[in-house]
């Protein structure tokens, strides 16, 4: 067997493997709704494509050293002039120098184009949360059924009810994870369950979550507000906002965090 045939062989894989990961995670929903929601893409999770990530970046460090390696002399040669004398800083390694700058300090600086693509991952992965909603409050699928509805403030005997009509299996100490992964469902599917026993008709909980990454014009929705009653309610509190700024900067300007905006408007997020 030729070793180096396996090297370059194996590396090409490794890189459709992680450009297809890749892009999984680019357009992925944020870890608190695919944890949320349990969501899955071809059948894999969000942890899943983490994780396949990770050992075949790992894979790919270790091919590459066994490249380089039995690359050495090619490699060396592009460091060559014609007198064959060994120059380091030769055109070709500038210029591939500069490509690295520029898509380093372009990336950091968050400046156009790369701004505009960042942001375009970033409004493909909150785009997720209009198809499966957010936790009633951060983390919550970690929270055990118990400290759950206490949070919630539904009676436990009933819900432990509901679950047993529904042929739900759960421990009141389990987690809605844990309780979700044993009758493979999702967390949110457990909350929606009781949320329907348990809220009167006409009734329905705002989920407060993620609100510092949208833009006002959003937090209104969420709100059932128009954006010009947010921006008023707003006013009256003393903070002047536009329909096109994130909820957040407009709260850090006026040393607030999004919460204590939203307590400020009326609103109570579950404790």
């Amino acid at each position: 067997m030729n070793l180096k045939k396996i090297t370059s062989l194996t590396m090409m894989f490794v890189m459709i493997i992680m450009s297809y990961t890749g892009i999984m995670l680019f357009i992925s929903p944020p870890g608190r709704i695919a944890n949320w929601a349990n969501w899955k893409l071809f059948g894999l999770s969000k942890e899943s494509y983490v994780q396949i990530h990770s050992m075949f970046m790992l894979l790919f460090i270790l091919m590459t050293l066994l490249h380089v390696y039995y690359n050495w002399k090619p490699l060396t040669s592009y460091m060559r002039n014609t007198a064959r004398e060994m120059i380091v800083f030769t055109k070709e390694m500038l210029v591939s120098l500069v490509i690295i700058i520029v898509f380093l300090i372009g990336t950091i600086s968050f400046i156009p184009p790369f701004s505009s693509f960042l942001s375009f991952g970033k409004e493909v992965q909150n785009s997720w949360e209009k198809e499966y909603g957010t936790a009633p409050y951060a983390h919550a699928e970690l929270s055990s059924l118990k400290m759950f509805v206490k949070k919630m403030a539904y009676d436990l005997e009933k819900t432990q009810e509901i679950l047993k009509t529904n042929n739900i299996k759960f421990e009141v100490t389990q987690s809605l994870n844990q309780i979700g992964d044993n009758n493979n469902l999702s967390p949110q599917f457990i909350y929606n369950l009781l949320r329907k026993n348990f809220e009167k008709a006409g009734e329905e909980t705002i989920q407060l979550t993620g609100m510092g990454r949208k833009t006002i014009t959003e937090v209104a929705k969420t709100l059932r507000l128009s954006d010009v009653e947010l921006i008023s309610k707003l006013k009256a509190l003393g903070i002047e906002a536009k329909e096109d700024e994130k909820f957040r900067e407009v709260a850090e300007k006026y040393n607030m965090s999004p919460m204590d905006v939203i307590e400020n408007l009326g609103y109570k997020k579950p404790e």
